[in-house]
């Protein structure tokens, strides 16, 4: 009897996780709408791009073109790192942008984590491998977004505690708090676009898997 409560405790336990999508079944529109921020200051373009390894594996899982070993190649050479885009610029009267440079924006740039601050990575601690990474992305990201593209920075970060790596978590709990001069986001995590829908047994609709209860029926949502 008490074997069989103590199974049931746990299956109640687990039915209050979030499951994680199938990388095949992401939508990218979803991730990158997580991950992008901006700011709505009518005088300063500001913008944010986190790019965590989940998002890479989500492109590579939906391209017919790559192969798995290509991933492994991008997955080794990122490490610890955590990847941001970043533009920044002041807006003229007239809607003509005047961008700042990479070492402006840093002294703007803090990114937090868990009680800590993401450590810049100098550029010559950074791989060969990794700027010939940057150099590739680069042009690919100026097609996307156009002049606010090419003058997007990438920047690097290693979370240290001590002698303990952190890195960020995507599927994880807690808090990034991205900070670019005044314009502050905070992210929840986990981040809603990895997770598997829940459903609500009293008609079937599913919800965001970060749901625990229904909105509407107030009832636990359970796992798919």
């Amino acid at each position: 009897m008490k074997k069989n409560l103590f199974l049931l405790a746990i299956l109640i336990c687990l039915q209050s996780f979030s499951q994680e999508k199938d990388k095949k079944n992401v939508s990218l529109d979803a991730l990158l709408s997580d991950t992008q921020f901006s700011s709505d200051n009518p005088e300063m373009l500001e913008f944010v791009w986190w790019l965590p390894r989940e998002f890479w594996e989500v492109s590579y899982a939906q391209d017919p073109t790559s192969s798995e070993e290509e991933f492994k190649e991008l997955n080794n050479i990122f490490g610890d790192y955590e990847l941001f885009g970043v533009i920044r610029g002041n807006i003229g009267h007239f809607g003509g942008i005047t961008y700042h440079t990479e070492e402006a924006i840093l002294k703007e740039l803090t990114v937090h984590y868990k009680g800590e601050n993401l450590m810049v990575v100098p550029e010559d601690e950074i791989s060969a491998d990794f700027m010939n990474f940057f150099m590739i992305i680069q042009p690919m990201i100026g097609n996307m977004l156009g002049q606010m593209g090419n003058n997007i920075h990438f920047v690097l970060y290693k979370s240290i505690r001590g002698n303990e790596v952190l890195p960020v978590d995507p599927l994880g709990n807690g808090e990034l708090t991205i900070k670019l001069g005044d314009f502050e986001r905070t992210v929840d995590l986990p981040l809603n676009s990895l997770l598997l829908e829940k459903k609500c047994n009293e008609d079937g609709k599913l919800y965001s898997g970060k749901y625990i209860f229904c909105p509407i029926h107030g009832k636990k949502l359970v796992n798919q």
